[in-house]
């Protein structure tokens, strides 16, 4: 039975914890990709299969997203990469630079969504259950979770699905 192993590291407003169990690693990242996040002081775990949990990146500037491709590009060579729970901030990244994906694919992303009532909110969206949609560029339809209303996607959606054709997961065969 394979023990699992957690590390954690620091880069001013950014906080990396590393989760390994057996063939996956788990990078989870949280706070600020800037200025003061240094690639190569990121722990590389060679594994079968390598996620990124993201729901909980804020904000990149251009230091942080230099730092991050090259982090991608160092982990693409240690396995397969899949990008889970997307911030909109990290979406929006995606879209301005694409290596920030290296090799990998996006599992889920957030999506920014209004209620004319309750305000902006964002929802989850997991890529093979919105495949059609969200390959044609058009954003699932969300329902407000108190006023049972639908939601209106709060982005244009041609720029904000324009990541996913090229990063969808690819189907078991």
């Amino acid at each position: 039975m394979s023990q699992a192993t957690h590390n954690t590291v620091n880069f001013g407003a950014l906080k990396i914890t590393i989760h390994q169990l057996a063939d996956v690693v788990t990078y989870t990242f949280d706070g600020d990709v800037d200025e003061n996040f240094r690639h190569k002081e990121v722990p590389r775990v060679a594994a079968k299969h390598i996620n990124f949990v993201l729901e909980n990146v804020n904000n990149f500037n251009s230091v942080g997203i230099r730092e991050w491709v090259y982090l991608v590009r160092d982990l693409s060579a240690l396995g397969s990469l899949c990008f889970k729970r997307c911030s909109v901030t990290m979406v929006d990244q995606i879209n301005m630079v694409p290596d920030s994906l290296g090799n990998g694919v996006v599992e889920s992303f957030y999506a920014p969504y209004a209620c004319d009532e309750h305000g902006e909110t964002s929802r989850l969206i997991v890529t093979k259950d919105h495949a059609r949609e969200i390959l044609s560029h058009e954003a699932p339809v969300m329902i407000c979770e108190q006023c049972k209303k639908k939601l209106d996607f709060d982005a244009l959606e041609d720029a904000y699905f324009m990541f996913v054709s090229a990063n969808m997961p690819k189907k078991a065969s």
